[in-house]
């Protein structure tokens, strides 16, 4: 049974490229939502929600790359804009049922950094968000847009926030599935490269012993070929000799 577990380091490093490559996934996300929320600015006049949240998403994305370019808070800060939206896209549009499920894309975009703690940002803004909302237009706080019934009772609110739940868990447990895949896989690349190591060192090893080999086998050859003319001469010698007796008899 193979124990190998990749250190810390090595886990920082089989993750550096992946993170570079979602970093740049989630922030197009971002961008797509930011020229959104722009461009539904125009059916209730909401420019000023659509345009500042937009220039804070930016900013907050940039600004903490900037401060903090080895940390990851940056991927925090995404997963919470995620959030974000969907409460400003939810209230210019006046409470379009639609718009809640921006919610369910943001938890999907977040797979990819296969990272379930991602999703907490995203879920934990949406539910403060939907409970505060709900509540206030539940007591008749004018201009809330959550939804555009007259109200959300608890037990459809709990409803709805069960299933953005249920969505989450799932997605941050397809995180971490795809996350020890691809820390299984760079261990089996890893002992691959240790076989492949080891298989080189004992060709070598097999190279040098039947150099040695064919050099004994020269050795001996000579030798043999040796004792074949010594032997060839002992002959003659002793032909010559019984013959030489033959003669005296």
């Amino acid at each position: 049974m193979n124990t190998m577990t990749l250190t810390p380091e090595q886990q920082k490093e089989v993750m550096a490229g992946l993170n570079a490559r979602s970093d740049q996934f989630a922030f197009r996300f971002l961008l797509i939502y930011s020229v959104f929320g722009i461009l539904i600015s125009y059916y209730y006049d909401t420019w000023l929600i659509g345009l500042s949240t937009a220039a804070l998403a930016m900013v907050s994305w940039f600004g903490t790359k900037l401060l903090l370019p080895n940390h990851s808070l940056h991927r925090y800060v995404a997963s919470t804009f995620f959030g974000v939206f969907v409460g400003t896209f939810i209230y210019q549009m006046h409470g379009t049922f639609e718009m809640h499920f921006f919610a369910f894309i943001g938890s999907a975009i977040l797979i990819v950094y296969q990272d379930w703690k991602l999703q907490i940002p995203l879920i934990t803004f949406v539910v403060i968000h939907h409970g505060v909302f709900a509540f206030l237009q539940y007591t008749g706080v004018p201009d809330v847009y959550f939804t555009q019934l007259e109200y959300m009772d608890l037990q459809t609110f709990i409803y709805h926030a069960s299933l953005a739940l249920a969505v989450v868990v799932v997605c941050g447990y397809w995180a971490h599935h795809f996350r020890k895949l691809t820390m299984d896989n760079e261990l089996k690349s890893i002992s691959l490269s240790n076989r492949m190591e080891l298989t080189e060192q004992l060709n070598k090893k097999l190279k040098i012993a039947t150099q040695k080999l064919k050099s004994q086998n020269i050795v001996l050859e000579d030798n043999r070929d040796k004792l074949l003319s010594i032997t060839e001469k002992q002959a003659e010698l002793y032909e010559k000799l019984r013959r030489e007796e033959l003669k005296k008899d």
